[in-house]
């Protein structure tokens, strides 16, 4: 399956808006734990590897020709099956999941909460996301699509910015929660990333 999301923000005002006549489907404590190498291997190149609420996921890009670049919106494939995310990462099988990603090299890099308000509206799906890194909170909506191949991508990145200017609300990118912490909390991580994605 491919997540194609945008990121936004938005008023009290145009919340409401956003959420009049949707459905409301939960309100959950997220507990994320994103796995990185020291010299960030992982990320770098566009694959983010993170433990929710004790579930392992695997992001990465979408694209036709797999490139990425840290300041787009970018179609992720998501991964949740922890065989099919050893065999994208190349981990040992022959030990548990954690012992593979030691023996690789990866451990958590960053923790963090974040308290989410999921919707679904008109075939969308619209997270509000209260992100709280112990020394940084921030707060972002979400919303999303899921399509089953690449080739659906860019008609679905077209439709959700029609779904949210229709409340006025601005479609100009704005940072993820994590991208947003390491860009303010860890700089030499942001570079790495930028570097990265110009060469891509």
């Amino acid at each position: 399956m491919i997540e194609v999301e945008i990121k936004v923000h938005v008023t009290d005002e145009q919340a409401g808006a956003l959420i009049a006549g949707a459905q409301f489907v939960s309100e959950e404590l997220l507990v994320n734990e994103y796995y990185d190498s020291p010299d960030y291997q992982l990320t770098t190149k566009g694959f983010w590897l993170r433990r929710r609420n004790g579930n392992f996921e695997l992001k990465y890009p979408a694209t036709k020709d797999g490139s990425f670049h840290s300041g787009k919106n970018s179609p992720m494939y998501e991964v949740t099956d922890e065989p099919e995310i050893r065999k994208i990462l190349g981990l040992r099988m022959n030990c548990t999941f954690q012992e593979a990603l030691a023996y690789a090299g990866y451990s958590i890099l960053y923790r963090f909460t974040t308290m989410r308000k999921k919707y679904t509206k008109d075939g969308f799906t619209i997270d509000f996301d209260h992100a709280d890194f112990g020394d940084l909170v921030y707060c972002i909506c979400e919303v999303e699509k899921l399509v089953d191949s690449v080739d659906q991508t860019e008609q679905a990145f077209e439709s959700l910015y029609v779904f949210v200017k229709q409340y006025g609300i601005s479609t100009e990118r704005v940072e993820g929660k994590l991208g947003y912490y390491i860009r303010i909390k860890h700089p030499d991580h942001y570079y790495a990333l930028v570097n990265s994605s110009k060469h891509e």
